[in-house]
């Protein structure tokens, strides 16, 4: 039960830690590069994502490839949620297409791993 705690307590700081740096981010955006509200939200959403995955790819899942590669396939995730919150699509569609099938991918990855 400890460990449990331990891995629950490690997603908390890290969820909060990127969503500082997420904050950071997004304010250097809307400061220096003149960028909306959206960045910012988008940025925030993305820095909680990140550490998040970060911390069940590697203490919760224990999913072998490396923390380069636990670390790239994070930051994809990351990259999906900033690009569908701060860019405005016409076609949500493709957006939804684009992060199915890297979450699926992603879902089918550590399924394998599993067994």
């Amino acid at each position: 039960m400890a460990d449990i705690r331990e891995i629950y307590g490690t997603l908390m700081r890290r969820a909060i830690t990127g969503a500082i740096l997420g904050a950071i981010a997004g304010a250097i955006q809307m400061g220096f590069f003149k960028q909306g509200w959206m960045q910012l939200f988008a940025a925030i959403a993305a820095g909680v994502v990140y550490m998040a995955a970060w911390v069940l790819f590697t203490d919760w899942l224990k999913l072998a490839g490396g923390q380069v590669l636990l670390g790239a396939v994070a930051g994809l995730l990351a990259a999906i949620l900033w690009w569908a919150i701060a860019v405005p699509a016409e076609n949500a569609f493709i957006q939804a297409i684009v992060a199915g099938t890297c979450f699926g991918a992603a879902y089918a990855w550590s399924d394998r791993r599993m067994t």
